[in-house]
């Protein structure tokens, strides 16, 4: 019974060994573990430091380089309103001188009528007397058509320079295009610009237009003047009577020169390209009416 009992005793000291050794390694694995877990753990917070570092300077250089652009728009935008600006002050300027010069011609031919009035039956006299020469050079008194068609268009010429004539009572424009109105007149209220990207006054209506379009005479008259302007290109005055005038604006390839006459609907131009103060409104005609040098709202005059 001793012995048995020697035996059951050495048994169980080594089981209990056994167990305390693996007590130990379990303790040591779940040591590297939670330290690898735990090292992860730590790596992982540290890579998204790192992402939220990078991407808080992207959006810094984003938003600094989005700066820079704005200011570097504001300053472009600035200096072409500035241009503009001085461009409209050129061609003010440029109208207020033609203005004048038209005042000073127009006093000199009223002079140049009065004197030349005086003098019309002393002329009178000596041309019919050069007249009779041609016509009866041997003195026969015998009466002899001739065909005077050279007389007749000069007759023709002043009788239709004497007859230019615009009553708003009684007589209309045509419409120089066939488009829509793309702006209205309006000099008691500023109207926006496309693509000036401002509000201002508008003397004119502005029509729409084809490139290549025929632009027709919308009343009998004189043209007076051809010029190039910065804002509407290449520009025809006529004078259609009684302190009138019409202006096209936006031309190209013209049939006329000043001082040639024009009948309503007879071709003025072609329609351009927009210059640069119209490329977003597009192909158009700018049409003004100017009473005694002022303007005046053509749609109150076209039919």
């Amino acid at each position: 019974m001793t012995v048995k009992r020697k035996k059951k005793g050495g048994f169980s000291g080594g089981r209990t060994v056994t167990v305390a050794f693996s007590l130990c390694l379990l303790a040591v694995v779940t040591m590297i573990g939670m330290y690898t877990v735990g090292r992860t753990d730590q790596q992982q917070k540290e890579l998204e430091q790192q992402v939220a570092e990078a991407e808080e300077e992207a959006r810094a250089r984003e938003q600094a380089q989005a700066e820079a652009e704005k200011a570097a728009k504001e300053a472009e935008k600035s200096e072409e309103t500035e241009e503009l600006a001085d461009a409209e002050k050129t061609q003010e300027a440029a109208s207020g001188s033609a203005s004048r010069d038209k005042a000073g011609e127009a006093a000199a031919d009223a002079a140049g009528e009065t004197a030349g009035t005086e003098g019309t039956g002393m002329a009178d006299g000596a041309e019919l007397e050069s007249e009779f020469a041609e016509i009866d050079p041997e003195g026969t008194g015998e009466t002899v058509i001739l065909d005077g068609t050279e007389k007749a268009s000069s007759a023709d010429a002043v009788s239709e320079q004497m007859d230019l004539s615009f009553s708003p009572e009684t007589d209309q424009l045509l419409w120089p295009v066939a488009g829509n109105v793309i702006m209205d007149y309006s000099m008691d209220k500023t109207v926006y610009f496309a693509t000036l990207d401002q509000y201002k006054y508008n003397p004119a209506v502005i029509i729409q237009g084809t490139l290549d379009e025929n632009v027709m005479s919308a009343a009998p008259g004189q043209v007076t003047k051809i010029e190039t302007l910065e804002e509407t290109g290449m520009t025809v005055t006529m004078d259609i009577g009684d302190g009138y005038e019409l202006v096209y604006g936006q031309l190209k390839e013209l049939p006329v020169k000043e001082g040639d006459y024009l009948k309503a609907g007879e071709t003025v131009g072609y329609v351009s390209e927009p210059t640069r103060y119209y490329t977003k409104e597009g192909c158009n005609v700018y049409f003004e009416v100017r009473k005694d040098g002022e303007s005046v709202d053509p749609m109150s005059l076209l039919q």
